[in-house]
C-alpha cells in the first residue's frame, strides 16, 4: 500500500492510484488524513464519514493470495495465504488541535500456507508475497508523525516497519520480487519489512517543491522475528540500520505526467559473518537502491485521472561479503483504464534476483561433502496480472507467473496461476 514517502507524490493521478493500492497491498495502512474507500459494511449510518471529519479513520482489510503450481516442484497443489489488517489512524489536528500531528496503530494477523515450501519449488522469492514471518498476530505500527515548518519537515517515531518509509513500493504484483521495499526481499535477515515492526524514527525534509532528503534509524533486533504478539522488544538489539534516501517528484506536460524517483543507501552497524570465509566476521553491512516510477501517458478528460501507461524500474545491491543474494532488478509496465473500465488495470513485470557468486562457491564446497546441499543460481521471472475493481471495496487480481527458480540449480521451471484479492470492511 502507499506509505508515507508516497505522500511526496502530490499530483492527483498518483493520489488516485493510492486508493487502488490500498485494497491489495499487504503493506502499511492509511493514516487518518487519507479516507479509505467505502467498505463492505457501508457508511455505518453516516458514522464512518462523521468519524473521518473528526479525524478518526478505522481501517479493516483482508488480503488473500491463492497460488497453484501448474508446473514445477514435486507436484501440483493449491495454497492460500492471507493477512488481516486492523488499523486506527488519528488526525490530531482535528481531534486535539495539535497541528501537523498524526498517530497510526495497525495490528496484522497472517495465516495460510506457503506454496514455495510445501511443494519444494526451489525458488528464492515467494510466489505469495503476503506469506511470511509466521502465522501470528503482530503489532505492526504504533507511531507518531509530526510536521513542522509549513509542512517541510516530517518527524516520525515509534514502532515502524522499515519498508513503509525507506525504498517503499506498492504490492500490485503477487510475486515478492515486485512487492514492497526491495532491500527486505534480499537481505530480509536484517531489513525487516511489513508486518515486522521495530523501534525507529524517520526525518524527512522537503528541500524544494519536488525534492526531499530523508534519514531514518531503525533498531536491528533478531528478536523482532519471534512469532508472537508483543508491544516491543527492549533487549537483543545487534545494531542500528541507517537508510539515507533522496527523492525527486517531477511533473511533466503541465503536471499531467507525474513521477517519483528515489535513490538510497543503507548501513547496518551490526557485525555479520562472511558468506564464504569461515570464522571471518565483518563490521557492518550496507547496500544501495533505486526506485523509479513514471506516468508515461495521460488520457484527457478521463473519469480516473490516473488513467494511462506507467513504468517502474527498481534495483537493489547489498554488499557481497555478508549477503547470500547480491542484487535484484525489476522493470514493469502498468495501464489503468482497461476495457472501458476507469479503475481496472493490467500490469506486466520482469525481474531477476542474483545469487552471490561467493555464496554459490561456498555451497558448492558444502555439496562436495554433502550431495543433498542445494546450490543456488540467479532467478528470473515474469508476472502478468489483470485487476478487476468489482466494487469500491472488492478487488480481484488474477495473475500468471513464470519462474526459472534460483534456489536450486536442479529445480524445474515454475508456472504459477494465482489470484490476489482484497476486501475492505
Amino acid at each position: 500500500m502507499a506509505s508515507e514517502a508516497d505522500g511526496a507524490m502530490r499530483g492527483r493521478g498518483f493520489r488516485a492510484c493510492v486508493l487502488a493500492w490500498a485494497l491489495l497491498c499487504a503493506g502499511p495502512a492509511f493514516a487518518a488524513e487519507t479516507r479509505m474507500p467505502p467498505g463492505l459494511t457501508g457508511e455505518w449510518g453516516g458514522a464512518r464519514g462523521l468519524l473521518h471529519e473528526l479525524g478518526v479513520a478505522l481501517q479493516v482489510r483482508y488480503v488473500t493470495e491463492l497460488a497453484y503450481n501448474a508446473r514445477g516442484g514435486k507436484g501440483h497443489a493449491l495454497r492460500q495465504a492471507g493477512q488481516l489488517n486492523v488499523g486506527l489512524g488519528l488526525d490530531l489536528e482535528k481531534l486535539a488541535g495539535l497541528k501537523g500531528g498524526t498517530f497510526q496503530f495497525t495490528f496484522t494477523h497472517r495465516n495460510g500456507n506457503n506454496l514455495n515450501a510445501d511443494m519444494a519449488l526451489g525458488n528464492l522469492q515467494l510466489v505469495q508475497e503476503v506469506y511470511g514471518r509466521g502465522n501470528v498476530g503482530r503489532l505492526t505500527q504504533l507511531w507518531y508523525d509530526q510536521v513542522f515548518w509549513g509542512g517541510r519537515v516530517h518527524l516520525k517515531l515509534g514502532r515502524v516497519t522499515m519498508g513503509e518509509d525507506s525504498a517503499d513500493f506498492p504490492c500490485d504484483f503477487q510475486n515478492l520480487t515486485f512487492c514492497g521495499a526491495q532491500p527486505g526481499n534480499i537481505v530480509g535477515n536484517y531489513w525487516f519489512n511489513w508486518p515486522v515492526s521495530q523501534w525507529g524514527t524517520r526525518l524527512r525534509v522537503d528541500v524544494a517543491k519536488v525534492a526531499y532528503v530523508q534519514l531514518a534509524a531503525y533498531e536491528v533486533n533478531p528478536r523482532n522475528l519471534e512469532e508472537a504478539f508483543y508491544l516491543g522488544r527492549f533487549s537483543g538489539a545487534t545494531g542500528v540500520m541507517l537508510p539515507l534516501e533522496l527523492g525527486w517528484n517531477p511533473k511533466f506536460r503541465g503536471g499531467r505526467l507525474e513521477g517519483l524517483y528515489k535513490l538510497g543507501a543503507w548501513y547496518d552497524t551490526s557485525n555479520a559473518p562472511d558468506v564464504l570465509l569461515q570464522d571471518v566476521e565483518h563490521e557492518g553491512r550496507y547496500g544501495l537502491y533505486l526506485v523509479a516510477r513514471q506516468q508515461l501517458t495521460h488520457v484527457a478528460g478521463a473519469e480516473n485521472v490516473a488513467q494511462g501507461l506507467n513504468l517502474f524500474v527498481r534495483l537493489a545491491h547489498p554488499d557481497r561479503n555478508t549477503s547470500t543474494q547480491d542484487g535484484q532488478y525489476t522493470v514493469g509496465l502498468g495501464y489503468t483504464g482497461v476495457l472501458g473500465r476507469a479503475d481496472d488495470d493490467v500490469g506486466f513485470a520482469l525481474g531477476t534476483t542474483r545469487s552471490n557468486g561467493r555464496y554459490v562457491h561456498a555451497q558448492r564446497l558444502k555439496r562436495a561433502q554433502d550431495p543433498s546441499t542445494p546450490v543456488p543460481r540467479s532467478e528470473y521471472l515474469g508476472e502478468l496480472y489483470y485487476s478487476l475493481h468489482a466494487t469500491p471495496w472488492l478487488v480481484l487480481r488474477p495473475n500468471f507467473q513464470y519462474i526459472r527458480p534460483g534456489g536450486d540449480v536442479t529445480a524445474r521451471d515454475i508456472l504459477i496461476l494465482g489470484l490476489k484479492g482484497a476486501l475492505t470492511l
